[in-house]
């Protein structure tokens, strides 16, 4: 992981000297609200979430392991409501605006079960790992059967711009999802997250944010 972060920091000095006109990516979400991204020497500025922690996901609405991440992001959001933002970009370029934001809507009708029955036949090889998404299963069917709307921030591929491609060459990311970049209140990338993370590591990292004195949360 440090050999990660490193990566990245090195990747975003080579960046600013030589492309600064492109590090600002202004950006809507499926609900039409406006955000900003600008590249920073350590990480990235998200207007208006400033003095926040950001979580900023890659995703895909046909990716199992994605679909698994959706209650613990709901939950994360509510519990830190004051203090996190989760900005997720679906990276699927066949999928529409239109189809996610129904999907966003109306995520009981859309979730594809079957999704999470490959992953987790075809993908989970070990049995401890098929035991470790007993729970992350259990949550997403209820959270499928309560007809609750995702409402966390969700991006279009359409109206992300050269964003993803812009932090697959700062992060070293070669495309594979569910991918989570987390930024403390100023910005500064305090991890990068391949896979779908447990909510407890999420957890784990967003107490670690806000015990330091420096990270910049209001």
């Amino acid at each position: 992981m440090k050999k990660m972060i490193l990566a990245f920091m090195v990747t975003i000095s080579l960046t600013i000297s030589v492309q600064a006109a492109e590090e600002v990516f202004p950006v809507s979400t499926v609900a039409g609200k406006m955000l900003r991204f600008e590249g920073t020497p350590d990480g990235l500025t998200t207007t208006p979430y400033q003095g926040k922690i950001v979580f900023i996901e890659f995703w895909g609405t046909w990716c199992g392991p994605c679909l698994l991440s959706i209650p613990h992001h709901e939950e994360l959001q509510e519990q830190y409501k004051d203090k996190l933002r989760i900005v997720a970009f679906e990276t699927t370029p066949t999928v529409t605006k239109d189809e996610l934001q129904k999907y966003v809507a109306n995520p009981s009708k859309y979730i594809d079960m079957k999704r999470v029955s490959y992953y987790l036949n075809e993908k989970a090889k070990t049995k401890a790992r098929k035991d470790s998404l007993a729970g992350p299963i259990k949550l997403l069917k209820e959270f499928k059967a309560s007809g609750k709307k995702i409402t966390y921030d969700v991006v279009s591929s359409a109206d992300a711009g050269g964003f993803v491609d812009y932090i697959g060459g700062r992060a070293g990311w070669e495309g594979y999802i569910p991918f989570l970049l987390i930024l403390d209140g100023n910005g500064k990338v305090v991890s990068m997250v391949p896979g779908m993370p447990s909510k407890e590591k999420l957890d784990n990292i967003i107490k670690s944010i806000l015990k330091d004195k420096n990270s910049g949360i209001k």
